[in-house]
């Protein structure tokens, strides 16, 4: 902080803001609803006008872009009503205007009003470039403006997140410096490993000190990485094990014949069987490094001493005093650990800022937080940029000031102090944002060194009835708020004009405190908190109730469940409030500051992504359908349970079904995700699945749909810039362990009117008309969550610095903890006159004891209580010895009368819940599109030609791209095909029993395409390739089983003769083409008239969508070989149509090619072709250089099978010049 600004403290007085000097440093307390927004705007515009500033002049800062953009509407409202006013000489009733007039637009004033009229308008016209910025959009100007001081780069990239750069740095600094540490004690190693210590460990250090980068380091507990106290542990620890295992009987013998000279409180018989089975383990483990088990320690000499009675000698063995030993080792050997990560941990905080600040500048990127760090360090270097950026804003308005930090201020003070005018606006008893690094002290210290100290003290938002109640709790104890330098100045209710709140059958007050049972009748906290919460839901169905009966109203309007808000503190209260609402029949919707990565479907979605990425690993597929998205009952779960612990269990075809039928469709997922991306695959099963069907029929289902779809969003975000499943899931198992950042936050699942549920930070500058705080008594304080590994002590020193202790001895983690005990209590006062403050009309608050562990001393210490009871009692003291329930219940009634009534919390009996007030819409249904709407142009494809087809009834999207179809149509016409087959009378090796669908088809494609037919050695290596490119999942003794079986189908189909003297084994390579991609254009193909040409050329109908095709044609050809100078189009086909040459024979196949459609896709391919050829054959004709199109069904192309028509499994056809000619004017749009 500046020297500039003194430690002298002045008085604070109410604010005049039409009246206040407008210079030096001005700091205003704005209590909750007292108009912080509206003396915002009259400073802006007594700035304007007085001093004669440009809009652009006038720095304004918050830390929000919706309250940017708030704030940026509000000033430039007032401006337009000043200009009309002072262009009317009319005020029109408006308060502001009316006291602009009368002060500063006074004739006495000295300002002219049409002078004032010039500056208006002038602040109008140039409005869009008014300076009204986030704290970092500010920073990103200044610097832009100033680049060579903050030596940043002319153009940078931003990132709102540098955590994968962190990320690396902490890689490098392992690799480099940590590992060799552990190379040279292998000890450490082993204890890195055992704390799960990793770059990831270095990195959240580095996180948290680039948050608090002016923060204190403080350093203890290094000193016993130089005493080598793990040299003999491992001996110890070996000679302990032998002699424990030699002499363990004895031993236990002993201890058995000593058990009347022991205390039978500590060491009674189940205790030294536990200490005895504790050491058995713990040898077992063979990890001398680990500290032996709390229960072992009962057999060591000095607790045996301990515990032998008076006038009676301990037993003696000498386990017993080695064993003390080992102990103590092996606490000398974690103090010597700890210390030595502590010395890296230091090393890496001295040089990580500057290094990654290096790197950032090479790779020309920044982040948010770096915008801040740079400015600051290029005001402490450079002076002259200051008086910059003081020329550049002549004046500053700083709001939410409470949530600042001090980075932030340093730069606000370097800038504008002494002199000013600027203006620091906000409540510090309003500050709840630690978990950001919002600082109070910081607020604290810069009231302090302020030049004028003011309050608004006139509430704008609550009724008188509110205002008084407010006052009288927090009135209760002058360190209501904990901290010092932090007291209440009370307010008084406005002269708001606000309709009345009508309830004719209250009888109570409208600030309600329920007392929960106290003394034996005293409820657990999970008890308390469930009847809690029955209360509040009993209540708001009565509200509800009479709203509809016109008993309740807000004036002439009945309340509204939108008027009603539930404030709670967790996540997990709010689930807890919206079932118990959902029980009444009282809809609500949550606004909550919790992630979506800690919700269950999160969790859910990143099995479900899993099970995509593996599909063959049936364990995880397991875990994926355990989801309740996809709603599979237990006895479909038993059998995929067989399936994981018994693969042999796939010889029974039902469950070899089932398995493989979710096996087949996950591997679909999976390609889609592959080459077409997250979203895409995502859709389609969504879609398939019917998961937001299944999530929305149930209760909470509106919350979680939203989740869910906010889950995808995300991922696909993520995706988007990071392609690859693997590196996607890698990152979703991190943002599950972290939380995620701002864009992570719970989204409001609905915007129907329903009774809000919102956590107390989610409500800050919001206002209800009734508002009820169920939990506000929960008296726990959270720890931070540990990974024990040695990490810093947060909390503020006497003097107000924040700091970070690590290695802090006894004394020291004592001290700190006080500290952070009273920080987190403070913000829960906070929070709780946050909550109190957010009511308009009425407020219900819950009061009283609940038991924790058989006791009440968490509930009887809890903030709200030390709020009302706390007056004459230090508030450590009151954490360690909490007053006893009478005395509490005094003085909370003490707080009784006027608008203030305190009784029992209402009991309840019976739920009646609240009726449906809605239409019944039990036959009611959206109205049905009748037409079949298609693009006026578009793409199309025989798989999109066919499926729009056979589905153009239920008005089905078309597919949206076309790739190669391997024999996916099949699936889309027919539906999935469960692959079930009987036990094969056929050779183990033989492709019949290859499994089926459209992965085995990729699969099978793959082979034909990488295979040299001629060349037998290439088989394997094409083989091996299409098996992990385009694996077909199969259970362990099928997969085994089908590289052979490929081989096999290989040999058959290169030396099987297709036509007269044509075998593909005698084909020249370079008279092949294989996956021919083909696009051409259709201008107007007429669907019907399709339909007649294929009819009139004697082939099958198909069923095509109605009207016409404009746009293109596209698709892939398997093959295209020459032989004898004709060309001739191969499609492989892997459809299984049985197990003998019959199925295979011209009948069967002329059926599979009528039932699939294939015919329509041979002419489509054949007209390709021709289109080809004729572009670039040098005399092409299609009599002389067609040769047709075959298609080969595989698994019955072999030389043995043959049919009474020819070779099985072949299907050979040469459509004539006609038809072709034809098809190909049809695309043309020309008659057929």
């Amino acid at each position: 902080m500046s020297g500039t600004m003194g430690t002298h403290a002045t008085a604070t007085r109410e604010l005049d803001v039409f009246a206040c000097p407008l210079d030096g440093v001005n700091q205003i307390e704005a209590s909750a609803g007292t108009g912080k927004t509206w003396n915002i705007c009259a400073l802006y515009v007594r700035l304007l006008l007085e001093k004669n500033f440009n809009a652009d002049q006038i720095l304004v800062v918050t830390f929000t872009k919706a309250a940017t953009a708030e704030l940026h509407e509000r000033i430039r409202g007032r401006l337009t009503e000043l200009q009309r006013a002072i262009e009317t000489d009319d005020d029109g009733g408006d308060p502001f205007i009316a006291q602009l007039f009368e002060t500063t637009l006074a004739p006495e004033g000295g300002i002219d009003r049409q002078a004032a009229a010039k500056v208006v308008r002038r602040a109008l016209r140039t409005f869009d470039q008014a300076a009204i910025h986030t704290i970092h959009a500010f920073c990103q100007r200044a610097l832009q403006e100033a680049p060579f001081a903050a030596a940043m780069p002319f153009a940078f990239e931003m990132e709102a997140d540098d955590a994968s750069l962190r990320f690396e740095l902490a890689a490098d600094f392992w690799r480099e410096r940590v590992e060799p540490v552990a190379a040279a004690h292998p000890a450490f190693a082993a204890w890195l490993v055992a704390k799960g210590a990793g770059p990831a460990s270095l990195d959240q250090q580095l996180a948290r000190r680039l948050k608090k980068p002016l923060a204190q380091l403080r350093w203890g507990g290094t000193d016993a990485a130089k005493t080598g106290g793990t040299a003999d542990t491992q001996t110890r620890f070996d000679t302990a094990r032998e002699l424990w295992r030699a002499e363990r009987d004895a031993i236990a013998s002993l201890l058995e014949e000593s058990q009347d000279r022991l205390s039978k409180t500590s060491h009674k018989p189940d205790a030294l069987s536990a200490a005895i089975a504790a050491w058995t383990a713990y040898f077992a483990g063979d990890d001398a490094h680990a500290p032996p088990p709390r229960e072992a320690l009962k057999l060591t000499a000095s607790a045996l001493k301990k515990a032998t009675k008076v006038k009676f000698e301990p037993p003696e063995h000498p386990f017993f005093a080695l064993a003390d030993e080992l102990a103590a080792a092996v606490v000398a050997a974690e103090a010597a650990q700890r210390a030595r990560w502590l010395m890296l941990v230091q090393t890496w905080l001295e040089t990580a800022p500057a290094e990654l600040a290096a790197r950032k500048r090479t790779r020309r990127v920044v982040s948010f937080d770096d915008l801040l760090s740079n400015l600051y360090q290029a005001l402490t270097a450079h002076s002259w940029l200051a008086d910059a950026l003081r020329a550049r804003y002549p004046a500053a308005l700083i709001d939410e000031f409470q949530d600042t930090d001090p980075l932030q201020f340093a730069i606000f003070d370097r800038i504008f102090a002494p002199a000013g005018p600027l203006f620091l606006v906000g409540d510090p008893k309003q500050a709840i944002y630690s978990f950001r690094a919002a600082d109070l002290h910081t607020y604290l210290a810069a009231r302090d060194a302020a030049s004028a100290r003011y309050t608004l003290a006139v509430n704008q938002r609550s009724t008188q009835p509110v205002v008084v109640a407010c006052n009288r709790i927090f009135e209760a104890n002058p360190q209501a708020f904990v901290l010092e330098g932090l007291a209440y100045q009370p307010v008084r209710a406005g002269k708001r004009q606000r309709q009345p709140f009508i309830d004719s059958r209250g009888q109570s007050g409208d600030f309600r405190i329920w007392m929960l049972p106290d003394g034996e009748r005293a409820l657990t906290k999970r008890e308390a908190q469930r009847q809690a919460g029955e209360a509040c839901a009993a209540e708001i169905v009565r509200l509800l109730r009479g709203a509809r009966e016109g008993t309740v109203a807000i004036g002439n309007t009945p309340l509204k469940p939108g008027n009603i808000a539930v404030l709670v503190q967790t996540h997990r209260q709010g689930s807890l409030i919206k079932r118990v609402l959902a029980s009444w029949g009282v809809g609500s919707v949550e606004l909550a500051q919790a992630s979506v990565f800690g919700t269950l479907d999160a969790e859910q979605i990143e099995r479900v992504l899993a099970a995509v990425d593996t599909p063959g690993d049936l364990r995880r597929l397991r875990a994926a359908l355990a989801t309740d998205w996809l709603g599979l009952d237990a006895a479909a779960l038993w059998r995929l349970a067989q399936m994981t612990d018994a693969p042999s269990s796939a010889d029974d075809p039902a469950h070899a079904g089932d398995a493989m039928n979710w096996v087949e469709r996950f591997s679909r997922y999976r390609t889609l995700w592959r080459e077409r991306g997250f979203a895409v695959m995502w859709r389609t099963l969504m879609r398939e699945l019917r998961v937001a069907q299944r999530l929305v029929s149930r209760q909470d289902g509106e919350r979680r749909l939203t989740d869910v779809n906010h889950l995808a969003e995300l991922i696909q975000a993520r995706a988007a810039t990071q392609p690859g499943i693997a590196p996607t899931l890698r990152w979703l198992a991190a943002q599950r362990a972290q939380g995620g950042g701002e864009e992570a936050q719970l989204r409001l699942e609905s915007d129907r009117n329903l009774v809000q549920i919102v956590t107390v930070h989610k409500s800050k500058g919001l206002e209800y008309a009734v508002v009820f705080c169920p939990f506000l008594n929960d008296g726990s304080l959270r720890d931070p969550p540990s990974s024990g590994l040695p990490d810093a002590r947060e909390y503020h020193d006497d003097e107000g610095a924040a700091v970070l202790h690590y290695g802090c001895d006894d004394d020291e983690a004592g001290r700190a903890q006080r500290h952070a005990a009273r920080e987190q209590a403070a913000e829960r006062a906070r929070l709780v006159y946050v909550a109190l403050t957010r009511a308009v009309y009425r407020c219900y608050l819950v009061g009283g004891v609940y038991l924790s562990s058989r006791s009440t001393k968490e509930s009887r210490r809890s903030v709200l209580n030390w709020l009302v009871a706390g007056k004459g009692h230090e508030f450590d003291n009151w954490r360690s010895d909490p007053p006893d329930e009478s005395m509490l219940s005094d003085r909370w009634h003490a707080l009784a009368g006027g608008p203030v009534s305190i009784e029992a919390l209402p009991p309840v009996t019976r739920r009646v819940p609240l009726e449906s007030g809605q239409i019944d819409s039990a036959g009611m249904q959206a109205r049905m599109n009748r037409r079949l709407l298609r693009d006026q142009w578009r793409m199309a494809s025989f798989s999109g030609l066919v499926a729009a087809g056979a589905r153009s009834e239920e008005f089905a999207a078309p597919v949206e791209e076309a790739r190669p179809d391997h024999d996916e149509i099949a699936d889309a016409v027919s539906g999935p095909t469960l692959l079930v087959a009987p036990r094969p009378a056929h050779a183990p090796d033989d492709i019949l029993a290859f499994p089926r669908g459209a992965a085995a088809g990729e699969c099978l494609h793959l082979m034909f395409e990488l295979a040299d037919f001629a060349s037998r050695e290439t088989w394997p290596k094409a083989i091996a390739r299409a098996l992990r490119e385009r694996p077909a999942q199969a259970v362990p003794e099928l997969a085994q089983r089908m590289p052979a079986m490929m081989h096999n189908l290989l040999a058959d189909v290169v030396a099987t003769e297709l036509v007269p003297g044509m075998t593909l084994a005698a084909l020249n390579p370079k008279r092949r083409l294989n996956e021919l991609e083909f696009l051409f254009p259709a201008t107007a193909l007429d669907f019907p008239a399709l339909r007649e040409l294929l009819l009139a050329h004697g082939y099958p109908d198909v069923a095509l969508e109605p009207g016409v095709l404009r746009g293109f044609v596209k698709g892939f050809i398997d093959m295209i070989v020459e032989h004898d100078g004709r060309y001739w189009v191969v499609d492989w086909k892997s459809n299984h149509l049985g197990d003998t040459p019959e199925d295979y024979g011209a009948a069967s196949l002329e059926t599979a090619m009528a039932s699939h459609a294939y015919h329509l896709q041979a002419l489509l391919y054949i007209v390709a072709l021709h289109r080809y050829l004729r572009a670039r054959v040098r005399g092409y004709t299609y009599e002389t250089h067609i040769g047709g199109y075959l298609y080969l069904f595989v698994r019955g192309v072999r030389p043995a099978w043959r049919d009474v028509e020819g070779t099985a499994g072949v299907h050979a056809r040469l459509p004539s010049a006609a038809l072709i000619f034809a098809l190909n004017a049809l695309m043309d749009g020309d008659a057929a």
